[in-house]
């Protein structure tokens, strides 16, 4: 098969990650990764500064809502509207979810995502 075939062909990649919530008990929740379009959408959308820097708590927390669904569906589990709710979480089981998305994007460490897609690591731990 030729490369260009095979990247056609390819699907993205995806986990199911258990999380304990206090007072709930265990969820399930597939993250999969996002496609170069998507992810370069999502880095547009969070460098809102005015040096262009990005903003790592709304990157962190965007990141989560583009690729964490319910488990074997075509179904976000969150939505925008969920944004202030998953920043008042449990600041493990959002860490959890995080870890595994810039996991299934092939990104490096815990608590960075790369930046433009070019190996400059961007702190999403900051909330500046």
């Amino acid at each position: 098969m030729k490369i260009r075939d095979a990247f056609a062909k390819a699907e993205r990649t995806s986990e199911i990650v258990t999380i304990n919530l206090s007072g709930v008990g265990d969820i399930k929740v597939e993250v999969r990764s996002k496609t170069v379009e998507e992810q370069y959408g999502l880095l547009d959308k969070v460098s809102r500064k005015p040096n262009g820097d990005f903003d790592g708590k709304l990157l962190a927390v965007e990141t989560i809502i583009a690729t964490a669904y319910e488990p074997g569906t075509d179904d976000l589990a969150f939505d925008p509207a969920d944004r202030d709710m998953l920043l008042q979480t449990d600041a493990a089981a959002f860490q959890t979810l995080l870890t595994a998305a810039n996991k299934a994007a092939g990104l490096q460490g815990e608590d960075e995502v790369v930046s433009d897609l070019d190996e400059t690591p961007v702190d999403v731990t900051s909330t500046s």
